[in-house]
């Protein structure tokens, strides 16, 4: 009967065990990303760009603040405005660390 039970318990062992995966993972090394908010403006046209960027920045998306939530992907880009005034554009940096910085600022925009 002992011998029973330890042959039991044997199976058990080696038929729940896995295989070791033994294979090296890569995992991204990162620093935190950075970068000011670079305005051009023509007259309600806006371009937008990442001014001294610092770090691993994989997306940058932009926000131009005018309510309508279009949001604008890409180290450079270019927005329409269609009215004059005072509006807060949102930068938000992500790399595939998982890290993220924002930064907001003001601009004005005027039709002439």
């Amino acid at each position: 009967m002992l011998q029973r039970v330890i042959w039991f318990f044997l199976f058990v062992l080696l038929a729940g065990c896995e295989p070791f995966d033994l294979e090296r993972k890569n995992f991204p090394v990162c620093s935190t990303p950075r970068a000011a908010i670079g305005v051009v403006k023509d007259r309600l046209d806006v371009t937008f760009f990442l001014q001294d960027p610092e770090g691993t920045i994989d997306i940058a998306t932009w926000d131009p603040g005018d309510g309508k939530n279009v949001i604008r992907t890409g180290s450079r880009v270019t927005y329409n405005y269609e009215k004059a005034g005072s509006y807060t554009v949102k930068l938000v940096l992500v790399n595939t660390c998982d890290d993220s910085y924002t930064i907001s600022q003001e601009i004005t925009v005027t039709p002439r």
